[in-house]
């Protein structure tokens, strides 16, 4: 089996490269202001040899930068891909690969172009060395934590370097901070403050930085379920228009098969032609029922008024219209029957009624569900808060990985043709976050399968 390595680059890193290449071009222009300004008008004798070689390597680094993420920009993104008899590994760039690699050597190449060109120009007695502060900050801001402190730690050796060797300028022959200078009170405290202000810069920036990018991954995951959400939304919204608009016609068309059926018992008609109409009232039936299912829940009952209502209430309403109540058990303490909430009755009792009949249709007939309910008491901004739990546990076959991942996508079902829509638990899960609830299902050890619902009242 052959395989075959390609570099896929990751949109955030070539938005870097781009972002610190336009950054060291302001900065080959301003070294090129600043020794031309010294040199022609200051009048200071400068190695200018050698400080332009070191502006010159810095803007080749660069151009190399700029044909990289020119190339980068070009590169198509893609997935892997496997294919018979050899297989395709595509590696993108993350913090842990070349690609961050590459950007924190260029930043460490800075911090030491930035060294030698204050070797040539005074050493630390040259008030530019205070720009080891501004490759500290970006490094914190584009780089990983321990990238960073290898950065902050060059520049502090760089600072240590400086103060000991440096090229003799005579404008900073008498500075306390000269390479030549006793090591007194004055380099002391400088060399002090220079490393501590590195390492505050780091940790700040780096810390800030990461709180940025965790905000950012969040904020993408919410606006991608929000999408999401919005598409499942629209998908039920549809559905429930389909069946409204389809419930006329067929209404009319069950009129018109029940006098046609009494029309063919007035007269002799085969026993066939019977059956096809019965066939047909029948047909009308299923759907009509089918049509109820799509609409319940999808808006209407979601639309009552909110008022004040009981967990009792809500539990006899929920119930009372299944087809087996029998068969669920009820575990709720007599204290908490009256505990209220300004909740819209019928919209919550369906709700909790999918979830209910969903539990007795993956039990055999002659297995029950339990339902047990709790209320809480939690401390909110404000005030205390009180919270509904509810948990419903079945006896069935329990749930696949893939059924847990998928359960609460709309026409989403486990169940046979005819025998359910898959709109129950998407309906019942927007009906309980729009109350500000959660709805979770779990996969016991034992078998089964295990609802929770809170909900905050």
């Amino acid at each position: 089996m052959t395989q075959l390595r390609m570099h896929v680059f990751s949109e955030p890193h070539v938005s870097t490269a781009i972002w610190l290449m336009q950054l060291r071009w302001v900065a080959v222009a301003g070294q090129l202001v600043v020794i031309g300004y010294v040199w022609f008008a200051l009048f200071v004798p400068l190695p200018i040899i050698e400080l332009l070689l070191l502006v010159t390597g810095t803007a080749v680094s660069n151009t190399i930068l700029w044909l990289w993420a020119r190339r980068l920009r070009k590169t198509p993104y893609s997935t892997a891909v496997v294919g018979r008899g050899e297989s395709t590994e595509l590696l993108g760039f993350h913090d842990e690969t070349i690609g961050i690699r590459a950007i924190g050597m260029l930043i460490g190449i800075d911090v030491l172009t930035l060294t030698a060109l204050l070797y040539f120009s005074g050493g630390a007695a040259n008030p530019f060395v205070f720009f080891f502060f501004a490759n500290i900050a970006i490094a914190g801001v584009i780089l990983p934590r321990i990238l960073a402190w290898c950065i902050s730690l060059a520049s502090i050796l760089g600072g240590l370097f400086l103060l000991n060797r440096a090229n003799p300028l005579e404008v900073f022959d008498r500075s306390p901070l000269a390479y030549n200078a006793d090591w007194g009170v004055n380099k002391y405290a400088f060399y002090i403050a220079f490393s501590t202000c590195c390492c505050v810069i780091t940790y700040f920036v780096s810390m800030l930085a990461m709180e940025l990018r965790q905000r950012e991954v969040q904020f993408a995951a919410v606006e991608k379920e929000r999408e999401r959400s919005q598409r499942l939304e629209a998908l039920a919204t549809l559905a429930a228009g389909a069946g409204h608009e389809l419930a006329s016609p067929l209404s009319t068309i069950a009129v018109v098969a029940k006098e046609l059926s009494r029309n063919l018992e007035k007269i002799q008609s085969t026993p066939s032609i019977r059956r096809d109409v019965e066939l047909i009232r029948e047909e009308l039936n299923r759907c009509k029922e089918i049509l109820h299912r799509m609409k319940s829940g999808a808006g209407e009952a979601a639309a009552e008024n909110l008022r004040p209502v009981s967990l009792s209430e809500i539990l006899h309403e929920t119930v009372q219209a299944m087809r087996e109540p029998q068969r669920v058990n009820i575990q709720m303490p007599l204290a908490i029957g009256d505990s209220l909430g300004i909740l819209p009755k019928q919209a919550l009792s369906q709700a909790l009624r999918n979830l209910l009949q969903n539990g007795l249709d993956a039990s055999t007939s002659q297995q029950s569900i339990d339902l047990h309910l709790a209320v809480d008491k939690q401390l909110g901004p404000k005030k205390s808060m009180k919270i509904w739990r509810l948990t419903i546990t079945d006896q069935g076959s329990g749930m696949t990985d893939e059924v847990l991942r998928r359960v609460g996508e709309p026409f989403f079902t486990t169940k046979e043709v005819g025998q359910g829509m898959g709109l129950g638990v998407f309906l019942t899960r927007n009906v309980i976050r729009g109350l500000g609830g959660e709805i979770i299902f779990e996969q016991p050890p034992e078998g089964g399968t295990i609802c929770r619902v809170t909900l905050p009242v």
